[in-house]
């Protein structure tokens, strides 16, 4: 899932989204130089290198088999200009695939979004500067970024907006339920998070549960749900469980100093968590890492040029590296 600002900051930041519109304009992207495909928003040499061995991209979190699309396990971006992103961990590459054109409400700009098994990214789009309607869910192409509005209704249980997250049934299943944890527009970053299922053939909400603070959501093969929580003290990612909201299996982050928080958003993949997350000392988001092995976290990318508001990925993502 990913979410916009701390409860602090909503105010300052109307006027700012208030002006930023929800981009049709889809580009013509040929492989060029400039062009953002497999082009990186700024030199990162010398900042950190991957020392994880390869993850194996071949099997379900089971090991036994394989029904998933390659885009399918990769991670998933959108920023808050529609840029549409696929961020590989494997060699820390963020490149561009093109901008969303959702048919999204005006003052609508993109909020949260997750990806199922498929390759289809859901996307919730909101107004976060006026804060006079729900927020609104699209299907987008992990291929082309190409866009189409679903029949969702609109602030059912009250939800607003929502992070969101596709979490396998039961580990190394091909089944799966989404997840999301929100509550009312104006009430952003505040108090306790409505958790909820969202059911993908009728686009109802089902409440499960509450979640203490807004969480942004990954799910894994492994039938496991996550929550990242930038706003506790500290700052932490913590499981899920599916049927409560009841957190636990914590992994405390003092050392990372969300601040006035601008943007977050987060997945897992290969066994470890991302965190996407920009500050207001920040120029642009950065992508952290948070290794499960010993709870360490590595600033992987450092501003990456995009105001990241939402990242997703599949229950096809790999759980371990091999």
């Amino acid at each position: 899932m990913e979410k916009y600002l701390r409860s602090g900051a909503l105010v300052s930041f109307l006027a700012i989204a208030a002006l930023a519109g929800c981009g049709s304009d889809t580009g013509t992207f040929d492989g060029s130089p400039g062009d953002g495909i497999g082009d990186n928003p700024q030199d990162w040499s010398g900042d950190y290198v991957p020392s994880d061995v390869p993850v194996d991209m071949t099997t379900d979190g089971d090991g036994t088999g394989d029904n998933c699309d390659e885009r399918a396990k990769w991670i998933y971006a959108v920023a808050n200009d529609n840029s549409f992103l696929v961020f590989k961990p494997s060699d820390l590459s963020l490149s561009l695939i093109g901008y969303l054109d959702c048919p999204a409400p005006a003052l609508q700009n993109p909020f949260s979004m997750s990806v199922d098994r498929q390759a289809t990214a859901w996307v919730l789009y909101a107004d976060t500067s006026l804060g006079l309607s729900g927020g609104t869910l699209h299907k987008a192409s992990t291929l082309d970024a190409s866009c189409v509005s679903t029949t969702f209704t609109p602030s059912q249980l009250g939800m607003d907006v929502f992070g969101m997250g596709f979490v396998s049934n039961s580990s190394g299943s091909n089944d799966e339920t989404l997840f999301v944890a929100g509550g009312p527009i104006l009430s952003i970053a505040q108090g306790s998070a409505t958790l909820a299922i969202l059911d993908t053939g009728t686009l109802m909400l089902q409440q499960v549960g509450t979640v203490p603070q807004w969480p942004e959501l990954t799910g894994t093969g492994l039938a496991e749900l996550w929550g990242f929580f930038p706003e506790s003290d500290p700052p932490a990612v913590q499981m899920i469980d599916k049927s409560s909201g009841a957190v636990s299996q914590t992994y405390s982050l003092p050392s990372l100093d969300t601040g006035q928080t601008l943007a977050w958003a987060f997945a897992f993949w290969g066994g470890d968590f991302y965190l996407f997350l920009e500050t207001e000392t920040d120029a642009s988001t950065n992508i952290w890492k948070v290794e499960t092995d010993d709870g360490s976290l590595t600033n992987v990318v450092p501003n990456t040029g995009y105001e990241i508001v939402g990242a997703g990925v599949s229950t096809c993502a790999p759980t371990t590296m091999i």
